[in-house]
């Protein structure tokens, strides 16, 4: 286990099969434009690196924790793997989170948004790690497949056509300037003031501007006789031919043109050029379960995902983890 810069990290995932959208450069850049140095680097070996990660660090109360987002690996798991090639892939894994616990911190924590895998989640429980009390993030999705017609409800259709009538236009941004930036912001931050959402959950217009500086991330806007209503942006995988929606908002205007509707319709036959899987990512009921029904209304593949687990030093750390995310952080379980 290697404590590597951030460079050295970049330089050496770029040619893994595996990197999570949160292991990526443009990640680091939108979670970084404050402090640069919130984030520390590891990767197995320097010589012949196989696991790696970008690690989130904080002291809380004399605590010590990293939390990570996914892990970035050499090999990229495929349906159809020879024993031999499981247990190099099992061991690899396990021996990558039981060096991290040697790392002299107190809590490590895991968010895995990977397809759940029974290896996988052998691999970090045989390496000290547990399921957390209390899960706090969505552990389902739903993929859609791109290279086939894609199905929708009669509520979606219904939606679909009424936006049609509205004269919008969908807007594939190659170059993002300060004024998109501003823009993406504008709608995406109303979206949250409308919605009551945590304060932290806004967004900076230097952030958005760190994040589309990595190629992979992509902006799309959705127009109204020349003005923004509707916005979202994708993180696009060329190797594994897969988007994902990264960051998505509607102004109280698009709401009532149904240009959500009209934005995702029009964006999955954009990247049908470029990928063969769409992740919506968060498929989870939850409050009024309107976003679970937006989502569950296009025909995909369920996928449940490995979701979270984490080590503690102590045992008693496991249930004070519960009590700050429930009470004092106000999080809500899933």
């Amino acid at each position: 286990m290697q404590n590597i810069d951030r460079n050295t990290f970049f330089k050496i995932t770029r040619e893994f099969a595996h990197v999570p959208v949160t292991q990526s450069e443009g990640w680091w850049a939108f979670n970084s434009v404050e402090n640069n140095n919130r984030f520390l680097f590891f990767v197995d070996s320097l010589e012949n690196p196989s696991v790696a990660c970008m690690a989130y660090s904080l002291k809380r109360m004399g605590i010590k924790m990293l939390q990570i987002a996914g892990e970035c690996r050499r090999e990229k798991k495929e349906e159809k793997t020879t024993r031999q090639q499981g247990r190099k892939q099992f061991t690899q894994l396990s021996s990558f989170y039981e060096e991290l616990t040697k790392m002299g911190y107190n809590i490590i924590e895991i968010q895995s948004d990977t397809e759940w895998d029974f290896n996988y989640e052998m691999a970090v429980r045989q390496a000290g790690y547990l399921r957390p009390v209390g899960l706090f993030s969505t552990t389902t999705t739903r993929l859609i497949n791109l290279s086939s017609p894609i199905g929708y409800d009669r509520n979606w259709e219904r939606n679909i056509r009424k936006s049609n009538t509205y004269g919008l236009e969908f807007e594939a941004l190659q170059q993002v300037e300060e004024e998109d930036c501003r823009d993406f912001c504008r709608i995406y931050n109303s979206m949250c003031e409308r919605k009551s959402l945590y304060i932290n959950s806004r967004i900076s217009p230097k952030q958005i501007a760190a994040l589309c500086g990595d190629p992979s991330f992509r902006l799309f806007f959705v127009n109204d006789k020349g003005r923004r209503i509707s916005a979202i942006i994708v993180h696009i995988d060329t190797k594994t031919g897969s988007a994902q929606g990264i960051f998505a908002g509607s102004s109280e205007e698009a709401l009532n043109k149904r240009a959500s509707f009209f934005m995702y319709k029009e964006l999955f036959d954009f990247l049908q050029d470029f990928c063969k899987i769409y992740d919506m990512a968060k498929l989870t009921p939850s409050g009024t379960g309107k976003l679970f029904q937006f989502k569950n209304g296009i025909e995909g593949k369920a996928v449940q995902l490995n979701g979270e687990f984490a080590w503690y030093q102590r045992s008693y750390y496991r249930l004070m983890m519960y009590f700050v995310k429930k009470h004092l952080m106000k999080k809500r379980e899933v």
